[in-house]
């Protein structure tokens, strides 16, 4: 920056700068040069009569700039006997001007100073009585007017003209001119295409100036006297828009252009709107909404020093720029209101306006109050009312307590034509006010009870921030219901959002008593079922500070905009219905449907419609796929049901509802009382979906509606079930249909598993895939087999069982447990380990307090206390239960402390350890409408239940991902402890594509006999969209767009860590592949083109082909080290055992994500990571090795590769558990030595 002023310094003249003083001037006149012996000397004549003057040699400086060290005999005086200023005064200024040359160095401006002392002149008031102007009376009614001072004289058109020619602060391309023509009226010109008069043919006489405009604001207008740019003020009555002022009343205005003039337009109260009438559209918000909230400060205190009337100017430019939708302002007098109704884009763009009776009457009560301005839509009805701080039970909406001082506007509008939102503009008591914390709480708390019924938003200066207890306890009361929009959006402690900062905003200092930061300015909002939202965009405005002069930009002249910062909400309103094109429904499987469909065909009109089916809920939401269908509805609903196990159901009869003549297949009694304990848990979930109030609910699937009970009885012989026949329930369906009439379809939306883990992929005999996949899959060993899969659910019931022993309803009242599983266990594939984790929540209980639970709540108030306890008692447990069944096992510190078991089967059984306390929740996860106990995040555990609701089927997203990661192990590019994709990172890729690119589910069928060919499209698809896909720029996300935003430091570690943005379905988004580097993503992706290339090269016309294809893919081999490698690191580990062996090779994995961005970052390095350990034979040693593009030699003679190979080993010499038997060694050699040494006959190596 410096250097940049110094090089326009160097570019400006001594006659330039000369030049440019006039503009500062009253007059070109002021500035006169005139011989003095061998020198010019120049006099400027200042305000008040004050002449500078100066002496400087034109030979000399002449290409130079006008700089203290340029001139002699610098001096400040008196014009004449007629200045103005008082001893004092003029004591004053002369103090100030030798305090400003001392100041200045050799390179400072001359004309910096000249402007400093006529700006001190203009703030100078004349006292001295020898030249108080004379008053003179007025012929006219009017008021008399005093004779203007100097200070305040209306500087004409050409002054401006040569102050905007010489001042260099000045975009001079941003300016335009009116003049005036005396034939065809006003014309604009660029001002450097203007030609005055003496200087073109054609020119422009001075006198016919009208006004300048600068970036499309006008700063200087000769008929309104307006001059922004020299800070002569507007007249008074200008400014006070004593002119414009019109006769108001409380109400709602809208600009009428053939009136020219605001006009009162007719409402309605709150309290007498019907709202089963219809909104009309003009009546509607936007669906997608710009929202604003600004306090602007009135200026009854401090007026001298916040500048009002430049800063409502600039809140009026800000207010254009951004034209929302809809604009909350509080502290508005009737000063601003003037400005606003005179602004031309409020009256060209359809703006309606709710004024307060507190700011029309603000200049004789020294009152203010808020404005509510509307967009293109005016409110269906609002109130205007008191603040209620009384303590009552009064439920209404019309508040009609007098006693309150303070008001708010509640205005209502629609968002379709059956659901309205209630938007309320507010501004609680500030802390000036007496016992303000409890008017404020007592405020809060009457508005929820008042508006519960109601979608509202709450908007406006709250006056309180997030460290005022009595408030926010009140708010978190209220958390189920009330989302505070900044704390959905934004974790607070990263980015606190204060609208209130004494910190850094100016005006906030000065009206401060306290210098707190505080987030003052919030919306709150309260949704129904029928409405959700989605936040586009969250920001404060108005942070940068203004001018107060616009032609200076110097620091110590600049201020606020207001004490306030604005608040700017981008939201997306959608309506949720509840349709009859929607249902949640039983499935029976495919095998049956032959049977069914047999009656069904005969008898049922709605045979073409709807698949065999017993409804749960019908009607159902209108679901369409966006991502607060997932927050609201699926994952609530997948949470409850993986609490439901799954069941088989068991038809046994015919049986008919006689009074509406429909026959139905009848499910035993068992089998009732399963679907009717689901359909009782998802009603709890969604009562709005059960519009049945009148009968009560009875399973059942319709093969047969007749019109009349003669129709029944012909039919009646042939409605008979030769036997029973049974089916498994193991998910839910959701089926919709895109519309009304009888020729369309109910197809499959959503396949939701029942129960806590999904069925895996080998025990699916019923539900199975075509015959001709899954033959595939066993002859490529894909399946897990059932030994395997048992061995893992024995261990899971043990442990289960285990920790009941301790952890139960008799030792425990106010804490519950869970043990559930995660990982590739969970999602029902195949899996190394069995992935668990035991959670212990804390509940409100009124039961009384056992001694577990005392020691349990004197240990959470202990830094890690709890955590750290848990894990001792379930480690006493498991070696008290299992001892005998266990080879070996061990603690691991993590974010979660984990237990880690090996089994003497070899099973591998890792248990996380989340001990959340009440403060301790998932801060980022918003809460739903629906939400329900089992909606407390659980790592690993929700991360798979968000995944699930994006897939649409299931059982075809474990085929895929099966298939997905078996490639990835085979060719080298799995394990996120090697810098490449994890399994959930691969099983978010496999999720995209089954969302972005599975066919249409017509029915249950293209499930249950999905193909070889199918699944060949779907791998296709696979493989050609992330060889494609842009790793640099893209991110792969489930959801189109996330209402979250993030913060900078949010983006830094979700977005900026790892080259490949792989993000979570949930909150809060994190990138999945996060360790990936710059080389191994190249790798990941050059496996991508590898089969890419592959299925081009072979045939895939016929099913054979296909398979074939397939089959090749998986055959592809681990390429490592590829070509390009030239010498390798090999680190050898070795330890007494296996037990060490394992925990030191841990620690190794812990290690190499720094190791490898330092290769990377640092020296340079393109690198390729070894994606498995090689155990030898004996299991005491292992090998791990990375590969270089750099011979040996070159890599050795870079220093910083010894500094982080170094680093590297000192982590194993600081591993907190190491034994004297855990040794370490690496050895740096070049491709052939490494190769060679591979072929030596050795003892067998093992991978893992």
């Amino acid at each position: 920056m410096a250097e940049n002023t110094k090089s326009t310094e160097t570019t400006t003249t001594f006659t330039d700068d000369l030049e440019s003083i006039r503009c500062v001037l009253r007059s070109d006149d002021h500035l006169q040069i005139q011989q003095s012996g061998d020198y010019e000397q120049v006099r400027i004549k200042l305000d008040h009569d004050i002449q500078i003057s100066f002496l400087f040699d034109s030979l000399q400086i002449v290409s130079q700039s006008l700089t203290i060290d340029n001139v002699l005999e610098l001096r400040i005086s008196k014009g004449s006997s007629k200045c103005p200023l008082n001893q004092e005064q003029w004591a004053d200024i002369r103090k100030y001007f030798d305090e400003l040359v001392r100041k200045a160095d050799k390179t400072t401006s001359l004309r910096s100073i000249i402007q400093l002392i006529q700006d001190q002149l203009l703030r100078t008031k004349i006292t001295n009585p020898r030249f108080k102007p004379k008053e003179k009376k007025s012929t006219d009614d009017s008021a008399s007017v005093d004779n203007a001072s100097v200070s305040n004289k209306f500087r004409g058109g050409d002054l401006i003209f040569n102050r905007l020619l010489h001042d260099k602060t000045v975009d001079r391309a941003q300016v335009v001119i009116g003049y005036e023509d005396r034939f065809t009226g006003i014309h604009e010109i660029a001002f450097n295409e203007f030609k005055k008069v003496h200087d073109h043919e054609y020119g422009v006489p001075m006198h016919r100036l009208r006004y300048f405009k600068i970036n499309g604001r006008t700063v200087w207008d000769r008929t309104k006297k307006l001059d922004i740019l020299t800070g002569s003020e507007q007249e008074d009555r200008i400014s006070n828009g004593v002119d414009q002022e019109m006769p108001l009343i409380q109400g709602l205005y809208r600009f009428d252009p053939l009136l020219e003039q605001w006009v009162q337009q007719p409402h309605i109260s709150l309290i007498s709107d019907d709202t089963r009438t219809p909104s009309t559209n003009d009546t509607c918000l936007p669906q997608q909404c710009q929202f604003l909230t600004w306090n602007i400060l009135f200026d009854y205190h401090h007026s001298s020093l916040i500048y009002t009337k430049e800063r409502y100017q600039s809140i009026l430019q800000t207010l254009k720029s951004l034209q929302p939708d809809l604009i909350c302002l509080q502290e508005v007098t009737r000063t601003f209101l003037n400005l606003l109704l005179n602004e031309m884009w409020l009256q060209e763009n359809n703006y309606y306006i709710i004024i307060k009776q507190s700011i029309i009457n603000s200049e004789q009560n020294k009152s203010y109050g808020q404005l509510i301005l509307m967009k293109n839509f005016r409110p269906r009805s609002f109130t205007i009312c008191p603040l209620d701080i009384s303590k009552n039970n009064d439920n209404t909406t019309e508040i009609t307590n007098t006693n309150a001082t303070k008001e708010i506007i509640i205005a209502r509008f629609g968002l379709s034509t059956k659901v309205t939102i209630d938007i309320v503009n507010l501004h609680l008591h500030s802390n000036r006010s007496r016992n303000a914390n409890d008017k404020r709480c007592q405020t809060l708390e009457n508005l929820f009870k008042q508006f519960n019924t109601k979608n509202y938003m709450l908007i406006g200066d709250f006056n309180f921030g997030d460290y005022d207890v009595k408030e926010q306890n009140m708010l978190e009361k209220y958390s189920n219901d009330i989302h505070d929009l900044w704390k959905d959006t934004y974790d607070i402690e990263q980015n606190p959002g204060f609208t209130y900062d004494p910190s850094r905003n100016i005006c906030a200092r000065i009206t401060s008593d306290t210098q707190i930061n505080r987030r003052f300015d919030r919306y709150l909002i309260h949704t129904l079922y029928n409405l959700y939202y989605s936040i586009q965009h969250l920001n404060m405005i108005g942070i940068d500070t203004i001018p107060i002069d616009p032609m200076n930009n110097d620091d110590d002249k600049r201020i606020n905009q207001s004490d306030h910062y604005g608040l700017q909400l981008l939201i997306n309103f959608q309506t949720r219905t509840i349709s009859h094109r929607s249902a949640l429904v039983v499935l029976p499987t495919t095998e049956h449907w032959p049977l069914i469909e047999e009656y069904r065909e005969k008898y049922d009109p709605s045979f073409n419609r709807w698949p065999p089916h017993i409804n749960i809920l019908w009607p159902f939401f209108d679901l369409n796929g966006c991502e607060d269908d997932e927050e609201n509805i699926l994952v609530p609903l997948r949470m409850l049901l993986s609490h439901c196990e799954s069941f088989n159901a068991e038809v046994n009869q015919i049986d008919t509802f006689i009074e509406n003549n429909i026959s139905f297949m009848k499910l035993n009694e068992k089998s009732q009382d399963n679907v009717k304990n689901l359909y009782e848990q998802i009603k709890n979930l969604f009562p709005q979906c059960c519009t049945n109030k009148r009968n009560s609910y009875n399973p059942h699937m319709t093969i047969a509606q007749f019109e009349n009970e003669e129709q029944r009885n012909q039919a009646q012989s042939t409605l008979t079930l030769n036997k029973p026949f049974e089916f498994p329930v193991q998910y839910l369906y959701i089926l919709q249909r895109s519309l009304d009439d009888d020729t369309t379809s109910f197809q499959i939306t959503y396949q939701l598993p029942l129960g806590s883990v999904l069925q895996p992929l080998h025990s699916q005999q019923l539900n199975s895939f075509h015959p001709k996949l899954q033959q595939f899959f066993q002859m490529m060993s894909l399946y897990e087999n059932e030994q395997s899969y048992n061995r893992k659910q024995d261990k899971l019931n043990k442990l289960a069982s285990c920790f009941d022993q301790i952890f139960n309803k008799d030792s425990l009242h106010c804490f519950t447990h869970e043990f559930l599983s995660y990982g590739s266990f969970r999602i029902g594939i195949n899996g190394q380990d069995l992935d668990t984790v035991f959670v212990l929540n804390e509940i409100k209980s009124n039961d009384e307090k056992t001694n577990f639970d005392e020691t349990l709540l004197e240990m959470k108030n202990k830094p890690n206390g709890m955590s750290n306890h848990i894990v001792n008692l379930l480690e006493m447990q498991i070696n008290g239960c299992l001892k005998d069944e266990i080879f070996y096992s061990r603690k691991i510190e993590a974010l979660f402390p984990i237990i880690l078991i090996v089994f003497n089967d070899m099973t591998k059984v890792e248990i996380s350890v989340q001990v959340p306390t009440n403060k301790e929740q998932h801060g980022d996860e918003k809460r739903s409408e629906n939400a329900s106990n089992y909606d407390k995040y659980i790592n690993g555990v929700h991360d798979i239940e968000h995944l699930l609701v994006h897939v649409r089927s299931p059982p075809i997203f474990q085929h895929l991902l099966t298939f997905i990661r078996n490639w990835a192990q085979h060719v080298g590019i799995y394990g996120q402890a090697f810098g490449y994709l994890g399994g959930y990172s691969w099983a978010v890729l496999c999720a995209y594509i089954c969302r972005s690119f599975l066919s249409s589910i017509k029915s249950l069928s293209t499930i249950e006999q999905f193909s070889i060919d199918d699944f060949f499209s779907l791998v296709e698809k696979f493989f050609s969209t992330y060889a494609n896909f842009n790793w640099t720029s893209e991110v792969v996300r489930l959801h189109s767009t996330s209402y979250k935003q993030t913060t900078h430091s949010e983006q830094k570690s979700m977005h900026n860590r790892g080259t490949m943005r792989i993000l979570s379905p949930i909150s809060p988004y994190n990138n999945t592949g996060r360790t990936t580097t710059n080389s191994t993503r190249d790798l990941i992706i050059q496996e991508f083109q590898r089969v890419v290339d592959l299925l081009n090269r072979v045939n895939t016309i016929t099913t054979k082909d296909k398979a074939n294809a397939l089959k090749l893919i998986l055959e592809l081999n681990n390429d490592f080290p590829n070509q390009t490698i030239q010498s390798l690191l090999q680190l050898t580990l070795s330890c007494e055992n296996v037990n060490d062996l394992d925990e030191w090779i841990g620690w190794l994995k812990s290690r190499l994500a720094h190791f490898m961005n330092g290769m990377e970052n640092e020296c340079h390095l393109i690198i390729q990571t070894q994606n498995s350990i090689e155990y030898q034979s004996n299991n005491t040693e292992a090998l791990y090795s990375i590969g270089f593009q750099l011979n040996e030699e070159l890599i050795s003679e870079k220093r910083n590769f010894t500094y982080f190979l170094n680093k590297l080993l000192d982590q194993f010499n600081q591993y907190p558990n190491r034994k004297e038997t855990m040794k370490i060694s690496y050895k740096l050699i070049g491709i052939h030595d490494w190769k060679l040494a591979r072929m030596q006959p050795k003892p067998q190596r093992t991978r893992k």
